[in-house]
């Protein structure tokens, strides 16, 4: 695990070199039972806003979060946890066994949804308390860099691959959904999913890619991208608990956008933000 650990510094090190220029920049190490992770923090004046970045495979999203901080300023903080490759979900281990979570649903006081979130990978037992600490702790420390912060603008990439229909060998069929887009917050029949019971308004573009969307918890915010012709969801004021960032800043009376763009889309993405600096009195 040492070895990890130094690789995974060093690795947020030569990043902060590359993203740095103009920047001032922080790396934070954080514990998460015999492994380390490293929360990674860019900063510049300029408008009262944070970029939170937390899935580090989602690559085009932090680009373009990086494009506009050094452009308007405010605080951009991403998630790094993984050596040579880059991961959506944050794997480690304690006491021989081997646990994963989604870094976007550790965001809550339930501890029996934290629990559920933390997945064990390998090793026999239960999830450890001392392991739903960490990742609590892990939790805290992410939600406190947006800390007075009068914008949390959250940066995620989608696949939106559609549905397929496969035979396997000669007569087992295997079906994948159509993967997440905004479509998923749309009713589809008599039951409803968890994203559309969460979901209070929604207005898409059909002439927009389905990958591209925001999320976002005011009214006020919703306003300005259905007049600006851009897909967009609301979500409501008593959403389902899952862990996730969106819920835990409704809970707290943050406001809050989530930014979707498919997986690669940097250009599409960065115009997607810039959205939200050219409207009027939009961020202090």
């Amino acid at each position: 695990m040492i070895q990890k650990s130094f690789l995974l510094f060093a690795f947020a090190i030569i990043t902060n070199i590359s993203w740095a220029q103009g920047l001032d920049t922080l790396v934070k190490t954080i514990r998460l039972g015999d492994d380390t992770v490293y929360l990674k923090i860019y900063t510049k004046p300029g408008k009262n806003v944070v970029y939170a970045h937390v899935h580090e495979n989602e690559e085009a999203s932090l680009e373009a979060g990086m494009e506009v901080l050094k452009k308007y300023g405010g605080k951009l903080f991403t998630l790094s946890h993984s050596v040579d490759t880059t991961n959506r979900n944050v794997t480690f281990e304690y006491n021989k066994t081997t646990y994963q979570f989604d870094p976007n649903r550790i965001y809550t006081l339930n501890d029996t949804i934290l629990q559920k979130n933390i997945k064990i990978i390998s090793g026999d037992g239960k999830v450890d308390t001392k392991v739903k600490k960490d990742v609590r702790n892990l939790a805290n420390i992410i939600w406190a860099e947006t800390k007075g912060a009068k914008l949390i603008v959250a940066l995620h990439n989608n696949k939106n691959t559609p549905a397929t229909f496969k035979t396997l060998w000669f007569f087992i069929n295997n079906f994948e959904p159509e993967s997440y887009n905004i479509t998923s917050y749309v009713k589809k029949s008599e039951f409803a999913s968890d994203s559309n019971k969460s979901c209070d308004e929604i207005y898409i573009n059909p002439r927009l890619n389905n990958s591209e969307f925001f999320i976002v918890t005011e009214k006020r915010d919703f306003d300005l991208f259905l007049q600006k012709k851009y897909s967009v969801v609301l979500q409501n004021a008593e959403p389902i608990d899952d862990g996730s960032m969106s819920v835990f800043a409704v809970k707290n009376k943050r406001r809050y956008i989530n930014s979707e763009a498919k997986m690669g889309k940097i250009i599409e993405q960065t115009e997607m933000l810039e959205l939200l600096h050219k409207a009027p009195n939009n961020i202090d």
